[in-house]
């Protein structure tokens, strides 16, 4: 009986001992950063981040580019502001967005999955000009 109950001991811890994935080999994947943590939206009042998908880096930071001005448009709509002619944005926002950075990128299926980070000071304030 002590026999059976030991042996069942071991069994338990053995059985609790942690198993570790090795990474898919059929998947590479490129980084620049890992993209743990990485939110998108505002990090803080002067940091904007989006997240995009593409056939490849370039297109993804076209598409980065409008989506942020998209999203100015959005906004500024929702304030009801009277500065929402996307040239007159495309032309306030032009340093920021000849400035901005892919933050983290990897391959996906469709291609690649980056994060894109605008910066500049008051930005928020400037998505939100009434």
């Amino acid at each position: 009986m002590k026999n059976l109950f030991f042996l069942l001991c071991v069994l338990v811890i053995f059985s609790c001992g942690s198993e570790q994935k090795k990474p898919d080999a059929s998947k590479p994947v490129t980084e620049k950063k890992a993209v743990e943590n990485i939110k998108t939206g505002w990090a803080d009042e002067d940091t904007y981040t989006v997240k995009v998908i593409a056939k490849n880096e370039s297109i993804a930071k076209e598409k980065a580019d409008n989506k942020i001005l998209k999203d100015i448009i959005n906004v500024r709509m929702m304030n009801q502001s009277k500065y929402t002619d996307i040239t007159k944005i495309q032309e306030e926002f032009k340093d920021p967005l000849k400035n901005g950075t892919i933050i983290s990128s990897k391959n996906v299926a469709e291609g690649i999955e980056i994060y894109y980070q605008i910066k500049d000071k008051d930005l928020k304030k400037k998505f939100e000009r009434k």
